[in-house]
């Protein structure tokens, strides 16, 4: 898969995905909302990896949508471009992924670069990372389903915090308010996101995925939504031989300690 605006590098069982305009400290255009929404769709499928990790290249992780675009679109009046730019699909991408998904944040990562992450499962980030929710700075609300994932991440007056103030919050801030599972030093960030990528893909895939599915559902439904559908993933885990072979694997270290 030829592309230009993201580059893509396999680490074993999880592949790195890199937003590559590091000269625009990696803010999204068109191009690369196309070239990510591929990438992303061919890592979802059976043949592809185990997990992704997202990061950008350069110095920044993401400055958010490309003031140029932005501009350009202002002064075109066309409502055709602007929707290409802003639709639904580009967002449940991200939602629908349904292997685990890791940012890596490495830079700025303001706007879109902000929300983006929110969609991902697991989010480290660099000491050296500021992070600002900065929509009403350029006129604008809040996106990427952030108004929901947010207030649920952090609590409603702490986002409310974020994205009325468009305050930049340091990496350590961030790690206070739970909107990042871990800082760790910018020479150490990559790896570390790729080792949680390779723990993860070293237990059964079934249940895996599974699991992160019907957490998501649980953090977006009350209990009586969740429980028939909990059942019926823990049933299907349960079906798999993966689960056969790892409770195999189990008992026989167990009876191995015991002799």
């Amino acid at each position: 898969m030829a592309l230009k605006t993201v580059l893509i590098d396999d680490k074993g069982p999880v592949r790195l995905i890199r937003l590559n305009r590091p000269e625009r400290l990696n803010a999204l255009n068109l191009e690369m909302k196309d070239e990510l929404t591929r990438a992303l769709k061919e890592a979802a499928g059976e043949a592809g990896p185990a997990a992704v990790v997202i990061t950008g290249a350069g110095s920044a992780f993401s400055a958010g949508g490309d003031l140029d675009v932005f501009a350009r679109l202002s002064e075109s009046g066309r409502a055709d471009l602007a929707d290409r730019f802003t639709d639904l699909a580009f967002p449940r991408v991200f939602l629908d992924f349904p292997k685990p998904l890791i940012a890596a944040i490495n830079g700025p990562a303001v706007g879109w670069g902000f929300t983006m992450p929110l969609t991902c499962d697991l989010r480290l980030a660099s000491r050296t990372a500021v992070l600002s929710c900065g929509f009403v700075k350029v006129g604008l609300t809040p996106e990427f389903g952030s108004s929901c994932l947010l207030p649920r991440l952090i609590g409603l007056g702490r986002a409310l915090d974020l994205a009325l103030t468009a305050r930049q919050i340091t990496a350590a801030e961030a790690l206070d308010l739970g909107l990042v599972n871990q800082v760790v030093e910018p020479e150490e960030l990559l790896e570390r996101a790729l080792d949680l990528g390779r723990q993860i893909a070293s237990l059964p895939g079934p249940a895996v995925r599974l699991a992160k599915r019907i957490m998501r559902l649980g953090a977006q439904s009350g209990l009586e939504e969740t429980l028939g559908p909990e059942l019926a993933a823990f049933r299907q885990a349960m079906a798999t031989p993966e689960h056969y072979r790892a409770v195999r694997e189990m008992m026989a270290g167990i009876r191995a300690r015991k002799v």
